[in-house]
């Protein structure tokens, strides 16, 4: 039974993909596992009952149903997947352009821009205490946090994971001159098989902590509606409303998968950026100055067809990438 068990998993996983079925068909599963609970409970019905229930079927009866059930978890889990991104911007504080939403946007990006300014004013009190140990670890867990001080101005987000993500995409920006949201999706394909996975298993981290949020959220909201409408328990309808704890706490986790995330990222961009220039077999480059000019110049190669300078093409071709 376990090998069998292990074949199904394992060709469930080339087929679907690992980070499918973790971030999003498990969630998914649990979801309607519970789903099933309340449904039981709100009938007065018993896990033996539909045991029963289950046993009365045929055994091509009984097959038919599990094909129709696998295929409905997976149906709702592709359906599920195509909404992630979309919340994923709406939980990064990316909201759509109304006036209520336009407000509560810009008060709770002062909010955050007041913070992290207080903190950076903490940290300059701190250097002048000659707390420099303690000011320098403040200042190491704010830029997981927040965009670098000088991209405070225009760079903050009106919610908390928001930040961390956007401190992640400014990182290579501020330290190398390079554009992240251009060149990491040219870049990641380049790596090495490690680097790939510790940055896949970070964002599958924080892919599923998202998908609990969102799956919590709807779950402590339909639920407890369809019951007091239905007439049902009002016990069991309060018990329900613990998923909006439970989606709490996906959300604090996924601020913390959100920051492993981002130092993934940044390490990919410290040890693994020249990948890119090589792959396109683009003159060495040695001080900082010129790495942050042959950055620009990709990236106004990849946003604008801009040509790259000939001094920085090998061979006096700009035509690869």
């Amino acid at each position: 039974m376990n090998t069998l068990l292990e074949v199904g998993l394992g060709s469930a996983e080339r087929i679907l993909g690992s980070r499918f079925l973790l971030a999003v068909l498990m969630p998914v599963l649990l979801a309607a596992g519970a789903s099933g609970g309340v449904a039981l409970a709100a009938t007065g019905s018993t896990p033996g009952d539909a045991l029963r229930a289950w046993q009365q079927y045929s055994a091509s009866g009984q097959l038919l149903a599990a094909l129709w059930i696998v295929l409905g978890l997976v149906g709702a889990a592709y359906l599920l997947a195509l909404f992630h991104l979309p919340f994923l911007r709406l939980l990064e504080g990316y909201w759509p352009e109304t006036a209520l939403l336009r407000g509560l946007r810009e008060r709770r990006t002062e909010r955050h821009r007041r913070t992290a300014e207080a903190h950076w004013q903490q940290i300059a009190e701190l250097h002048t205490a000659e707390r420099h140990i303690r000011a320098s670890a403040l200042a190491t867990q704010l830029s997981t946090r927040y965009p670098p001080r000088p991209r405070l101005a225009d760079g903050c987000l009106p919610t908390a994971l928001g930040n961390r993500l956007r401190a992640a995409e400014f990182y290579p920006l501020e330290r190398y001159g390079i554009d992240a949201v251009v060149i990491w999706p040219r870049l990641l394909p380049l790596l090495s098989p490690e680097a790939t996975a510790r940055v896949t298993a970070a964002r599958t981290a924080l892919d599923v902590t998202v998908t609990l949020l969102g799956l919590a959220m709807a779950f402590g909201t339909v639920w407890p509606l369809a019951l007091l409408l239905a007439g049902g328990s009002g016990t069991l309808a309060a018990l329900t409303l613990l998923a909006w704890p439970l989606a709490w706490g996906a959300y604090r986790a996924s601020l913390e998968a959100a920051t492993a995330y981002g130092q993934e990222i940044a390490v990919v961009f410290d040890l693994h950026r020249y990948e890119l220039p090589r792959h396109l077999e683009l003159a060495a480059v040695t001080e900082p100055a010129e790495e942050r000019r042959m950055w620009d110049d990709l990236a106004q190669f990849y946003l604008r067809n801009l040509p790259l300078p000939s001094e920085l093409v090998r061979g006096g071709s700009s035509s690869r990438g």
